[in-house]
């Protein structure tokens, strides 16, 4: 083997120390500030998109209790990344399908302009199996379904509806308020049974429901399981089955 070619190996092992060194301090809350602001700076300084998106990616899977330290960590990290502009996407959505803490990420992508991406990778994020045992992904279903309130989703309501049944109330109220946004006359059909829904743990969806209902006209399709049209208080199901307030 020639020098040129035992140099290299030899600053390929470098490297390979360096990266593996750095990412563990980045990757570490209980790290020294200072070593873990240099890791930071490290990846930044890394013209390997490869390396360094995914690496300065992991530092928003925790908060530090010294919120000022975090934020401006964070956002040295989101500068790093968005250096990088449309390389980085691949990226940052691979990431946002596992990570449990999406906000940076989503921020990241805002910032690259990609606000469709931003929908879409949210969609194939959502998980639909049986969560009720693993309270970080409830919690990213949930955080994902009020992210998702400020858009349109279309042909995607029948899918989202999975969640109104889902076992934490959070998630189930903001499926229901997702859903309810979309102006999709396939909605009033997914939300209806919770006019005559009386269970405490359902108190919010139901007024969101009523809200709905009375504010676009939407008509109920089974009134006659309301006693005299009588819905709850001096709300009532119309002659057209259309929700009214009566004094």
């Amino acid at each position: 083997m020639g020098l040129f070619s035992k140099f290299k190996d030899y600053q390929k092992g470098r490297d390979e120390k360096r990266i593996s060194s750095n990412l563990a301090t980045i990757r570490n809350s209980k790290a020294i500030k200072d070593e873990r602001v240099g890791a930071i700076d490290y990846f930044k300084n890394l013209d390997d998109v490869s390396v360094a998106v995914p690496a300065l990616l992991k530092r928003f899977d925790y908060s530090l209790e010294h919120g000022i330290n975090d934020t401006r960590e964070k956002e040295s990290c989101m500068e790093g990344i968005i250096a990088f502009k449309a390389e980085a996407i691949p990226f940052v959505r691979e990431h946002l399908l596992y990570t449990s803490r999406i906000a940076w990420p989503i921020k990241i992508l805002k910032a690259l302009g990609e606000e469709k991406e931003v929908v879409e990778i949210l969609k194939a994020a959502l998980n639909f199996g049986d969560v009720s045992f693993d309270q970080a992904i409830v919690d990213k279903n949930f955080d994902i379904l009020c992210y998702l309130y400020d858009y349109k989703v279309p042909n995607f309501e029948e899918k989202l509806s999975h969640f109104l049944s889902d076992p934490d109330e959070r998630v189930r109220f903001a499926c229901a308020e997702l859903l309810i946004e979309q102006e999709s006359p396939k909605v009033p059909d997914m939300v209806e049974r919770f006019l005559s829904d009386e269970t405490p743990d359902n108190i919010r969806i139901r007024k969101s429901v009523f809200d709905a209902y009375l504010k676009n006209g939407w008509k109920v399709k089974n009134p006659s399981i309301f006693v005299e049209g009588r819905i709850t208080g001096k709300i009532y199901v119309e002659a057209n089955g259309t929700l009214a307030i009566r004094k």
